[in-house]
């Protein structure tokens, strides 16, 4: 294996990866991938809904630059340091197979990212949730096989304390547009999570992980209404943790940002054990999912 020098700091390289500058001048740190030519072993299959230009997708598949200290001294998931406080983090078993949203400058910016590791420009589908699943529904082959886990950030207007907070009713439909007298309140931006929790029950994964605004938790009963809806799925075959507002900078994030995390679990998945504990009034710490601080951001502790 060859070396790269980077900012006089030697890194393991070699000629399968490819350097890329166009979003960062030759001056500063070259963006380095490694392209994915097939599907590595062992590894999950991830659909992805309501992708944007990929956040999450990134946030399951690593291998991307970061700064060192958005991680804890020798993190298991930073692979080399790349000098001048970035660090590129290793690539998971994390594999998205399925991207969707409606903006067409998210699937510009999804395809164009992500083209670098290997994933084909059809992997993106720029059609809403509720036509993919009427699609579907009709006998399309819309959602690929074997999903192990299903991501989603629904859309977060209709929740957020910067809108007017009209959740369920919102007054825009599933493409964003203003929505007409005559269409199913269903099929409304505010009720996009159900659609979500339809693509679960259709491809039944191990676990699916939705996110949205804080304001949810506080807007009537709809956190609740979410959760038990989620908690439906593939005839109640999932174990809905009860959500968690979690804070981005507690995570090592540099930034001010709340957001509420649903975790289900397929029942199926898990052994006797899991099932009890999970169910269990009082979560036993080795079977909670949701990660615990490593930064003090909100959280006083002298140990992060």
């Amino acid at each position: 294996m060859k070396e790269k020098k980077i900012h006089s700091k030697s890194i393991p390289y070699s000629d399968s990866y490819e350097i890329h500058s166009d979003i960062v001048s030759e001056a500063q740190i070259p963006l380095m991938f490694k392209p994915i030519e097939e599907e590595p072993k062992n590894h999950y299959r991830v659909l992805s809904l309501f992708s944007g230009c990929g956040g999450m997708d990134l946030g399951f598949e690593g291998n991307f630059i970061t700064c060192e200290k958005s991680f804890p001294s020798k993190d298991p998931n930073v692979e080399y340091d790349m000098g001048d406080g970035w660090v590129l983090l290793r690539k998971t078993k994390f594999k998205t197979v399925f991207a969707n949203d409606i903006l067409p400058e998210a699937q510009l910016a999804w395809t164009t990212y992500m083209k670098r590791f290997g994933y084909a420009q059809e992997i993106f589908h720029n059609q809403s949730i509720v036509d993919l699943v009427k699609m579907h529904q009709s006998g399309a082959e819309i959602f690929p096989n074997g999903i192990d886990v299903v991501t989603g950030g629904f859309p977060c207007q209709d929740f957020s304390v910067a809108g007017k907070r009209l959740g369920f009713d919102s007054l825009k439909d599933d493409k964003g547009k203003t929505r007409q007298a005559d269409q199913p309140s269903e099929e409304s931006r505010g009720k996009l999570y159900y659609w979500m929790k339809q693509v679960i029950d259709i491809t039944r994964p191990k676990v699916f992980v939705a996110e949205n605004v804080k304001g949810l938790v506080n807007l009537g009963n709809v956190k609740d209404i979410i959760q038990q809806d989620f908690a439906s799925a593939d005839g109640n075959g999932y174990i809905v943790l009860t959500p968690q507002v979690l804070h981005a900078g507690n995570y090592g994030v540099p930034e001010s940002r709340e957001r509420v995390i649903f975790i289900g679990i397929r029942r199926d998945a898990l052994r006797p054990e899991a099932i009890k504990a999970l169910e269990s009034e009082q979560l036993p710490p080795e079977y909670n999912p949701y990660p615990l601080p490593t930064h003090a951001c909100t959280v006083k502790d002298s140990s992060l």
